[in-house]
């Protein structure tokens, strides 16, 4: 089936969402370098177990994930777990769809380091297979990300 042919197939509302997750991942890639991140004090509602989350929430949350995925795919820019996963962790939360941020980590035989990060609602990892996320544990808490000033625009509002 062609891309055209898919994209018509989708609801006005998934395009709308995949226009949305296209935009954010671009603005994204630009921001990560400015981003903290913090523990999550919401992320306590996004823990409850699948069961007391309706299937219907959980089902859009997952097809929410899907459109993020296929907006990574084809925008010219490379985006990486990170940014997939902020755009999906903003979409959902501007639903009302709880959910948490999660970053983990892997050792590898060779004693390198890898970074992760993943959505989960409802106990449900979104953005990643079960096979995947076996290879990271996750850090203790989940985390939000929280903007900071630049540190060029803090240099040019000090000489002014």
């Amino acid at each position: 089936m062609s891309r055209w042919r898919e994209l018509r197939e989708l609801s006005w509302a998934d395009r709308w969402v995949l226009m949305h997750a296209a935009v954010l991942l671009v603005q994204s890639r630009l921001k990560v370098p400015y981003i903290d991140f913090r523990a999550d004090p919401g992320a306590a509602d996004a823990t409850l177990p699948s069961a007391t989350l309706p299937a219907r929430t959980l089902q859009r949350a997952q097809a929410i994930a899907r459109l993020v995925g296929i907006a990574a795919a084809h925008i010219p820019l490379d985006v990486a777990c990170l940014h997939r996963s902020l755009v999906l962790w903003r979409l959902l939360r501007d639903r009302g769809i709880p959910c948490e941020l999660r970053l983990g980590a892997a050792g590898t035989s060779g004693g390198a380091f890898e970074a992760h990060a993943w959505v989960e609602c409802a106990g449900v990892a979104l953005n990643e297979g079960a096979a995947h996320l076996s290879r990271y544990r996750p850090f203790g808490t989940a985390v939000m990300p929280v903007g900071r000033r630049p540190r060029w625009r803090l240099a040019t509002r000090r000489a002014s």
